[in-house]
């Protein structure tokens, strides 16, 4: 791969282009490969690299208007005008680092799914707001109802910079764990499709019926730092990575269930979010957790669609909810219908946040309050905003500091 000093990537590896799969499949799960229209020498404006226009600039304000009206008083607006926001972390100087899925060109009028372009990226958020591309040029997919997939993840270790990409058509950098050194270079860690493949039979993975290879979603770190896990959309496994790329199934739950956003808990058990038993619906999701044998147990049962889950400094478990889970009358992503969850030591479910539109991440700061991600899919450019809620409006005095 090459790569240009900006870290825009510019080598771009040719899709599939003769898969012939369905789009958008009925039973949740995200759709694998269908015929593909590639948009090759295009990356999507973005805002924070002066090719903001007025229509995305009108879109944010309406967005955070409603955002705003939404939190009830108790968050703030951090930032706005980003592409579907997926997963945060912060660095040792308070800088928040942002996976930004991507977005379709505006001026992109074909019906054909899906869409695919490299307007995924990576950017920095300083305390103040201020906005910076980290890298850019990473793969985007489009599906009409399944929704869009592209960075979906990132984590700071150290000086170095972990990314996770989802789904995708790009041979290199889809379904992969990318790290990018101090000097700027990136550099593939694992490519998660090629290592699902080797341990799967070719039979599951060939033809109309078979089986979803991979679909990354999100990534944590293990308390001593040595290895990354890593949840699967697609195949109801975590994976165990090394940080020299030598990777394993660390822990499966049966029928391919979608999971979604994890986490280390007080009691060093990793915890992860099943997003719904399938087909998807309302009160079908969990918390399970795993201990170091990769064990699951439920902890929290009868939740909606939850997409991520966090711990205060007081250990307390926060989940937040994609959206509603709908009605048979209704779509599974009923917009603004997300909520933030405060799961009590007792196992009740206090509401902190509600009517949420599409939020896909939370992330606690060192000083203990909330950051989360709206907007985060189903989303016109420049609609993605992050929500800042202090600590002490999130209901658990002991986690904040005096």
């Amino acid at each position: 791969m090459m790569y240009k000093e900006s870290l825009r990537i510019t080598s771009r590896p040719a899709p599939f282009a003769d898969a012939n799969f369905p789009d958008n499949p009925s039973d949740g799960r995200f759709a694998w490969p269908s015929p593909v229209i590639a948009w090759r020498d295009k990356i999507a404006p973005a805002p924070g690299d002066g090719s903001v226009n007025l229509l995305w600039v009108l879109t944010g304000v309406l967005a955070t208007v409603m955002f705003l009206a939404a939190c009830g008083g108790k968050g703030e607006l951090f930032a706005r005008g980003l592409n579907q926001p997926r997963g945060m972390a912060f660095d040792d100087a308070g800088n928040l680092y942002v996976t930004e899925a991507g977005a379709v060109d505006p001026q992109d009028d074909r019906s054909v799914s899906p869409i695919i372009n490299w307007s995924s990226r990576i950017v920095r958020i300083a305390p103040d707001g201020q906005i910076t591309p980290v890298l850019e040029g990473l793969p985007f997919t489009n599906y009409v109802t399944a929704g869009d997939i592209g960075a979906t993840d990132v984590l700071v270790l150290g000086s170095a910079i972990y990314i996770l990409t989802g789904e995708g058509y790009d041979d290199e950098l889809s379904r992969t764990v990318l790290r990018i050194t101090p000097n700027g270079s990136p550099q593939v860690v694992v490519n998660v499709l090629r290592f699902i493949e080797s341990i799967t039979p070719v039979d599951s993975l060939i033809g109309a019926g078979g089986s979803h290879a991979s679909n990354p979603y999100a990534m944590t770190v293990a308390p001593d730092e040595q290895a990354i896990y890593i949840s699967d959309g697609a195949s109801g496994r975590v994976l165990e990575v090394t940080l020299d790329g030598a990777a394993r199934v660390f822990a499966e739950l049966p029928q391919m269930p979608p999971l979604t956003g994890l986490a280390f808990g007080p009691d060093g058990r990793l915890q992860l979010a099943l997003f719904s038993e399938l087909p998807l619906g309302p009160g079908k999701g969990a918390i399970w957790a795993a201990d170091s044998a990769g064990e699951l147990t439920p902890v929290v049962t009868g939740l909606t669609l939850p997409v991520d889950l966090g711990f205060d400094a007081a250990g307390t478990l926060y989940v937040l909810e994609f959206s509603d889970g709908g009605t048979p009358a209704q779509p599974a992503y009923t917009p603004n219908s997300g909520r933030l969850l405060r799961i009590e030591h007792n196992g009740a479910a206090t509401v902190v946040l509600e009517r949420l539109n599409y939020p896909t991440a939370l992330l606690f700061s060192p000083a203990g309050d909330l950051y989360l991600t709206v907007n985060g899919a189903f989303s016109k450019p420049g609609e993605g905003a992050i929500l800042r809620v202090p600590c002490r409006s999130l209901g658990s005095p002991t986690a904040c500091p005096p």
